[in-house]
């Protein structure tokens, strides 16, 4: 039995660094996604109006002229990629179906990332938290306080690094998901009225 709690508190140990490699790296890879939401935002926000304005105005009107539309205003986010392809491409029905579904497949890719991070990041941390607690207890049973607040510092921040990428992948989520949601409504209106 004691040759198996040694094998497991060696496994367990040794996880620690490849953990708070992959902490480091998704932290950045958050803060990449966290840059690219805060340009989508001000892309949306700069362009929201105008949007707005071309589109009613494009969708009131009986006859739907597709590229005076199109070349009128800047398009953000997947509503622009499909802006974008639908200027080079024919506009059959067949076309027009599939390049919707490349919207609601980009949409829900951009939207995997960061469930990624709200799921993972957060795993990673309490992995991280968890690791040093062991050798933590031991240097307290052996009176060696400064390796237990070593490793005590290494779990508090492994776990603030963890809630911090699940945070901000959720806030990131939770709002690109309705931007998204009214993108694939307008594209598949658009397409519609093509």
């Amino acid at each position: 039995m004691k040759a198996l709690v040694t094998i497991l508190y060696t496994l367990s140990s040794a996880l620690l660094i490849p953990v708070i490699v992959l902490l480091l790296a998704m932290f950045l890879m958050c803060l990449l996604q966290l840059g690219g939401f805060v340009r989508e935002a001000i892309d949306r926000r700069r362009s929201g109006r105008r949007w707005r304005e071309v589109f009613d105005a494009a969708t009131t009107s009986e006859s739907f002229d597709a590229d005076a539309f199109f070349s009128d205003c800047n398009y953000p986010g997947i509503l622009g990629d499909f802006a974008n392809r639908l200027k080079s491409a024919s506009r059959s029905e067949r076309t027009l179906t599939k390049l919707v579904a490349d919207q609601e497949l980009a949409a829900s890719r951009r939207l995997a990332r960061m469930s990624f991070g709200i799921r993972v990041g957060p795993i990673l941390g309490l992995m991280g938290t968890l690791i040093p607690l062991g050798p933590a207890l031991v240097g307290l049973s052996d009176g060696n306080l400064t390796a237990m607040s070593e490793d005590l510092v290494v779990a508090f921040t492994t776990t603030v690094l963890g809630m911090s990428i699940g945070g901000i992948s959720y806030a990131m989520w939770l709002v690109r998901r309705q931007w998204y949601a009214s993108d694939l409504v307008n594209i598949e209106y658009l397409a519609d009225a093509l």
